[in-house]
Protein backbone atom coordinates (compact mmCIF):
# COMPACT_ATOMS: atom_id res chain seq x y z
CA UNK A 1 0.00 0.00 0.00
CA UNK A 2 1.49 3.04 -1.21
CA UNK A 3 2.11 5.71 2.04
CA UNK A 4 1.14 9.34 2.27
CA UNK A 5 2.42 11.94 0.31
CA UNK A 6 3.49 13.91 4.06
CA UNK A 7 4.31 16.92 2.08
CA UNK A 8 2.37 20.00 3.44
CA UNK A 9 1.23 22.26 0.47
CA UNK A 10 1.06 25.04 2.42
CA UNK A 11 3.98 25.19 3.58
CA UNK A 12 5.96 28.11 1.50
CA UNK A 13 8.48 26.32 -0.44
CA UNK A 14 5.98 23.55 -1.72
CA UNK A 15 3.24 26.33 -2.35
CA UNK A 16 5.41 28.09 -4.42
CA UNK A 17 6.79 25.42 -6.54
CA UNK A 18 3.12 24.54 -7.36
CA UNK A 19 1.82 27.74 -8.26
CA UNK A 20 4.72 29.27 -9.41
CA UNK A 21 7.04 27.50 -11.42
CA UNK A 22 7.35 27.44 -15.29
CA UNK A 23 5.55 24.60 -16.42
CA UNK A 24 2.90 25.06 -13.61
CA UNK A 25 0.85 27.70 -15.01
CA UNK A 26 -2.50 25.11 -15.16
CA UNK A 27 -2.23 25.20 -11.23
CA UNK A 28 -2.21 28.81 -10.78
CA UNK A 29 -4.73 29.46 -13.69
CA UNK A 30 -7.00 27.48 -12.10
CA UNK A 31 -6.81 28.43 -8.46
CA UNK A 32 -7.03 31.79 -9.58
CA UNK A 33 -9.73 31.37 -11.62
CA UNK A 34 -11.78 29.48 -9.04
CA UNK A 35 -11.18 32.33 -6.65
CA UNK A 36 -11.64 35.43 -8.57
CA UNK A 37 -14.50 34.39 -10.54
CA UNK A 38 -13.89 37.38 -13.18
CA UNK A 39 -16.23 38.18 -16.07
CA UNK A 40 -12.96 37.33 -18.15
CA UNK A 41 -11.54 34.16 -17.13
CA UNK A 42 -7.88 33.86 -17.30
CA UNK A 43 -6.43 31.85 -20.04
CA UNK A 44 -3.28 32.22 -19.62
CA UNK A 45 -0.15 33.81 -16.73
CA UNK A 46 3.22 34.58 -17.26
CA UNK A 47 5.37 34.32 -14.20
CA UNK A 48 7.23 37.76 -12.74
CA UNK A 49 9.47 35.90 -10.19
CA UNK A 50 9.30 32.32 -11.39
CA UNK A 51 10.26 29.77 -8.90
CA UNK A 52 13.85 29.27 -7.87
CA UNK A 53 15.57 26.76 -5.32
CA UNK A 54 18.14 30.19 -4.68
CA UNK A 55 14.60 31.84 -2.77
CA UNK A 56 15.02 29.00 0.15
CA UNK A 57 18.05 28.31 0.20
CA UNK A 58 17.96 29.99 4.16
CA UNK A 59 15.56 29.19 6.69
CA UNK A 60 15.20 32.70 7.48
CA UNK A 61 11.36 33.63 7.24
CA UNK A 62 10.91 36.06 4.57
CA UNK A 63 7.53 36.40 2.28
CA UNK A 64 8.13 34.81 -1.23
CA UNK A 65 4.61 35.53 -2.95
CA UNK A 66 3.80 34.25 -6.42
CA UNK A 67 3.43 37.08 -8.83
CA UNK A 68 1.92 36.82 -12.74
CA UNK A 69 0.32 38.73 -15.35
CA UNK A 70 -2.03 37.42 -17.77
CA UNK A 71 -3.09 37.65 -21.43
CA UNK A 72 -4.96 41.08 -20.65
CA UNK A 73 -1.82 42.50 -18.81
CA UNK A 74 -3.96 42.15 -15.20
CA UNK A 75 -1.47 41.70 -12.14
CA UNK A 76 -1.80 38.85 -9.68
CA UNK A 77 -0.26 38.25 -6.04
CA UNK A 78 -0.18 34.93 -4.39
CA UNK A 79 0.57 34.22 -1.12
CA UNK A 80 0.05 31.44 1.71
CA UNK A 81 0.05 32.53 5.08
CA UNK A 82 0.60 30.56 8.32
CA UNK A 83 1.68 32.60 10.98
CA UNK A 84 -0.89 35.54 10.44
CA UNK A 85 -0.36 38.82 12.83
CA UNK A 86 -3.16 41.53 13.37
CA UNK A 87 -1.95 44.12 11.40
CA UNK A 88 -2.06 41.68 8.81
CA UNK A 89 -5.04 43.18 6.86
CA UNK A 90 -3.25 46.57 6.55
CA UNK A 91 -0.10 44.80 5.03
CA UNK A 92 -2.00 43.28 2.42
CA UNK A 93 -3.35 46.52 1.49
CA UNK A 94 0.34 47.65 1.21
CA UNK A 95 1.20 44.96 -0.98
CA UNK A 96 -1.50 45.04 -3.09
CA UNK A 97 -1.04 49.13 -3.75
CA UNK A 98 2.62 48.54 -3.95
CA UNK A 99 2.07 45.92 -6.50
CA UNK A 100 -0.33 48.29 -8.46
CA UNK A 101 1.91 51.64 -8.53
CA UNK A 102 4.88 49.58 -9.34
CA UNK A 103 3.60 48.70 -12.80
CA UNK A 104 4.57 52.37 -13.92
CA UNK A 105 7.68 53.06 -15.90
CA UNK A 106 9.63 56.11 -15.52
CA UNK A 107 7.08 58.38 -18.34
CA UNK A 108 4.17 56.15 -18.43
CA UNK A 109 0.65 57.91 -18.06
CA UNK A 110 -1.87 56.35 -15.63
CA UNK A 111 -4.02 54.48 -18.19
CA UNK A 112 -1.25 51.91 -18.18
CA UNK A 113 -2.00 50.73 -15.08
CA UNK A 114 -4.09 47.61 -15.07
CA UNK A 115 -6.51 45.68 -12.47
CA UNK A 116 -4.23 44.27 -9.53
CA UNK A 117 -5.35 41.24 -7.42
CA UNK A 118 -3.83 40.07 -4.89
CA UNK A 119 -4.79 36.58 -3.08
CA UNK A 120 -3.85 35.87 0.52
CA UNK A 121 -4.56 32.42 1.72
CA UNK A 122 -4.55 31.87 5.72
CA UNK A 123 -4.16 28.94 7.84
CA UNK A 124 -5.05 31.21 10.59
CA UNK A 125 -8.45 32.99 11.12
CA UNK A 126 -8.09 36.59 10.52
CA UNK A 127 -11.70 37.67 10.82
CA UNK A 128 -14.03 36.61 13.96
CA UNK A 129 -17.12 34.78 11.46
CA UNK A 130 -17.22 32.12 9.79
CA UNK A 131 -16.66 33.26 5.94
CA UNK A 132 -14.28 31.16 4.30
CA UNK A 133 -14.00 33.79 1.66
CA UNK A 134 -13.72 38.09 1.90
CA UNK A 135 -12.93 40.13 -1.03
CA UNK A 136 -12.14 44.03 -1.09
CA UNK A 137 -12.64 46.32 -3.57
CA UNK A 138 -12.54 50.28 -3.60
CA UNK A 139 -16.37 51.01 -3.36
CA UNK A 140 -18.46 54.45 -3.32
CA UNK A 141 -20.00 54.51 -0.02
CA UNK A 142 -23.42 56.16 -1.10
CA UNK A 143 -24.08 54.55 -4.27
CA UNK A 144 -21.70 51.29 -4.25
CA UNK A 145 -20.24 52.30 -7.39
CA UNK A 146 -16.44 49.87 -7.27
CA UNK A 147 -13.52 51.46 -8.98
CA UNK A 148 -12.95 49.25 -12.06
CA UNK A 149 -10.13 47.76 -12.84
CA UNK A 150 -7.70 49.19 -9.86
CA UNK A 151 -7.29 47.03 -6.76
CA UNK A 152 -8.73 43.97 -5.24
CA UNK A 153 -8.39 42.00 -2.26
CA UNK A 154 -8.91 38.32 -1.49
CA UNK A 155 -8.53 36.55 1.36
CA UNK A 156 -9.00 32.75 1.68
CA UNK A 157 -9.10 31.88 5.76
CA UNK A 158 -8.63 27.96 5.03
CA UNK A 159 -8.62 27.67 9.17
CA UNK A 160 -12.54 27.91 8.60
CA UNK A 161 -12.75 25.24 5.33
CA UNK A 162 -13.82 22.45 7.07
CA UNK A 163 -14.92 19.89 4.29
CA UNK A 164 -15.18 16.23 5.27
CA UNK A 165 -11.70 14.01 4.87
CA UNK A 166 -12.17 12.01 1.58
CA UNK A 167 -15.34 13.71 0.09
CA UNK A 168 -14.96 15.81 -2.95
CA UNK A 169 -16.57 18.69 -2.20
CA UNK A 170 -18.85 20.52 -5.12
CA UNK A 171 -16.87 23.84 -6.43
CA UNK A 172 -13.67 24.41 -7.49
CA UNK A 173 -12.57 26.20 -4.95
CA UNK A 174 -13.77 24.24 -2.02
CA UNK A 175 -11.92 21.73 -3.73
CA UNK A 176 -8.51 23.85 -4.18
CA UNK A 177 -9.18 24.51 -0.45
CA UNK A 178 -9.53 21.10 0.36
CA UNK A 179 -6.07 20.18 -2.05
CA UNK A 180 -4.27 22.76 -0.49
CA UNK A 181 -5.18 22.00 3.22
CA UNK A 182 -5.40 17.78 3.29
CA UNK A 183 -2.99 16.45 0.55
CA UNK A 184 -0.42 15.69 2.16
CA UNK A 185 -2.65 13.45 4.22
CA UNK A 186 -3.86 11.43 1.11
CA UNK A 187 -1.45 9.23 -0.84
CA UNK A 188 -1.16 9.86 -4.44
CA UNK A 189 -3.38 7.91 -5.87
CA UNK A 190 -6.13 9.09 -3.29
CA UNK A 191 -5.47 12.14 -4.48
CA UNK A 192 -5.53 11.50 -8.69
CA UNK A 193 -8.93 9.33 -7.79
CA UNK A 194 -10.54 12.21 -5.88
CA UNK A 195 -9.52 15.42 -7.74
CA UNK A 196 -8.45 13.75 -11.88
CA UNK A 197 -8.59 17.22 -13.37
CA UNK A 198 -5.57 18.44 -15.04
CA UNK A 199 -4.23 20.71 -12.59
CA UNK A 200 -4.96 18.76 -9.72
CA UNK A 201 -3.36 16.08 -11.26
CA UNK A 202 -0.29 18.29 -12.45
CA UNK A 203 -0.27 20.07 -8.59
CA UNK A 204 -0.07 16.54 -7.26
CA UNK A 205 2.31 15.23 -9.18
CA UNK A 206 5.00 18.10 -7.78
CA UNK A 207 3.91 17.88 -4.69
CA UNK A 208 4.89 13.88 -4.61
CA UNK A 209 8.36 14.79 -6.53
CA UNK A 210 9.65 17.16 -3.39
CA UNK A 211 9.71 13.80 -1.57
CA UNK A 212 11.38 11.96 -3.90
CA UNK A 213 14.30 14.59 -4.57
CA UNK A 214 16.76 14.91 -2.39
CA UNK A 215 17.82 18.67 -2.72
CA UNK A 216 13.86 19.56 -2.18
CA UNK A 217 13.19 17.47 0.15
CA UNK A 218 15.73 18.87 2.07
CA UNK A 219 14.46 22.44 1.60
CA UNK A 220 11.12 21.50 2.24
CA UNK A 221 11.96 20.35 5.80
CA UNK A 222 14.31 23.53 6.60
CA UNK A 223 11.20 25.60 5.79
CA UNK A 224 8.83 23.32 7.64
CA UNK A 225 11.44 23.31 10.67
CA UNK A 226 11.50 26.93 10.43
CA UNK A 227 7.99 27.52 10.23
CA UNK A 228 6.93 25.73 13.16
CA UNK A 229 9.80 26.79 15.55
CA UNK A 230 8.89 30.18 15.24
CA UNK A 231 5.02 29.33 15.99
CA UNK A 232 6.01 27.03 18.26
CA UNK A 233 7.94 30.13 20.06
CA UNK A 234 5.20 32.25 20.05
CA UNK A 235 3.34 30.23 22.23
CA UNK A 236 5.88 29.46 24.58
CA UNK A 237 5.85 33.43 24.57
CA UNK A 238 2.31 33.87 25.16
CA UNK A 239 2.13 31.39 27.68
CA UNK A 240 5.22 33.13 29.62
CA UNK A 241 3.67 37.02 29.18
CA UNK A 242 0.51 35.33 30.69
CA UNK A 243 2.14 33.52 33.87
CA UNK A 244 4.23 37.18 34.02
CA UNK A 245 1.21 38.69 34.30
CA UNK A 246 -0.91 36.50 36.73
CA UNK A 247 2.25 36.86 38.74
CA UNK A 248 2.14 40.48 38.77
CA UNK A 249 -1.25 40.37 39.79
CA UNK A 250 -0.67 38.01 42.53
CA UNK A 251 2.10 40.54 43.72
CA UNK A 252 0.11 43.03 43.69
CA UNK A 253 -2.82 41.57 44.96
CA UNK A 254 -4.93 42.47 41.81
CA UNK A 255 -7.31 39.64 40.46
CA UNK A 256 -7.30 39.35 36.59
CA UNK A 257 -8.07 35.82 34.91
CA UNK A 258 -10.86 36.29 32.22
CA UNK A 259 -14.16 34.64 32.92
CA UNK A 260 -14.52 31.07 32.67
CA UNK A 261 -16.03 31.73 29.33
CA UNK A 262 -13.43 33.45 27.60
CA UNK A 263 -10.97 31.39 28.90
CA UNK A 264 -12.38 28.18 27.38
CA UNK A 265 -12.86 29.92 24.17
CA UNK A 266 -8.92 30.79 24.04
CA UNK A 267 -8.38 27.16 24.91
CA UNK A 268 -10.29 25.98 22.09
CA UNK A 269 -8.11 28.45 19.90
CA UNK A 270 -4.60 27.13 20.87
CA UNK A 271 -5.79 23.59 20.37
CA UNK A 272 -7.16 24.59 16.81
CA UNK A 273 -3.70 25.94 16.68
CA UNK A 274 -1.56 23.18 17.60
CA UNK A 275 -3.55 20.75 15.76
CA UNK A 276 -2.71 22.19 12.56
CA UNK A 277 0.76 22.12 13.27
CA UNK A 278 0.96 18.70 14.62
CA UNK A 279 -1.20 17.67 11.57
CA UNK A 280 -3.57 14.43 11.69
CA UNK A 281 -6.36 13.53 13.21
CA UNK A 282 -8.18 16.76 14.99
CA UNK A 283 -10.41 17.10 17.73
CA UNK A 284 -14.01 18.51 15.93
CA UNK A 285 -15.48 21.51 17.45
CA UNK A 286 -18.13 19.87 18.84
CA UNK A 287 -15.39 17.64 20.43
CA UNK A 288 -13.65 20.85 22.42
CA UNK A 289 -17.28 22.04 23.22
CA UNK A 290 -18.17 19.06 25.50
CA UNK A 291 -14.44 19.32 27.15
CA UNK A 292 -13.92 21.05 30.43
CA UNK A 293 -11.74 24.20 31.09
CA UNK A 294 -8.97 21.72 33.04
CA UNK A 295 -10.06 19.22 30.63
CA UNK A 296 -9.24 21.72 27.74
CA UNK A 297 -6.01 23.29 29.50
CA UNK A 298 -4.72 19.56 30.01
CA UNK A 299 -4.83 18.60 26.47
CA UNK A 300 -3.36 22.19 24.99
CA UNK A 301 -0.05 21.03 27.44
CA UNK A 302 0.01 17.66 25.51
CA UNK A 303 -0.01 19.27 22.59
CA UNK A 304 2.35 21.31 23.23
CA UNK A 305 4.87 19.13 24.43
CA UNK A 306 4.65 16.83 21.34
CA UNK A 307 4.99 20.14 18.83
CA UNK A 308 8.64 20.24 21.15
CA UNK A 309 9.49 16.76 20.95
CA UNK A 310 8.64 17.40 17.09
CA UNK A 311 11.20 20.12 17.17
CA UNK A 312 13.74 18.66 18.95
Amino acid sequence: MSAKIGIRAWIDFAFRKIFGKPGNEICLISLLNAILDLPQAIESVEFMNPFSHKDFEDDKLICVDVKATDQSGRVFIVEVQIVVHPSFAKRAVYYACKGYSDQLQVGQGYNKLKATYSVCLLMRKLFVDESLHHQFQLVERATGKVLEDSIEIHILELSKYNGTFGLVPPSVLEQWCYWIKYSGEHTAEELRALLPGLAFLRATKELGDIKTITEEKAMYDSREKAILDYESNLIDAREEGREEGREEGREEGREEGREEGEAIGIEKGRIQLLQELLGGPALSNQDLSEMSLERLQATTKSLQSKLRDRNA
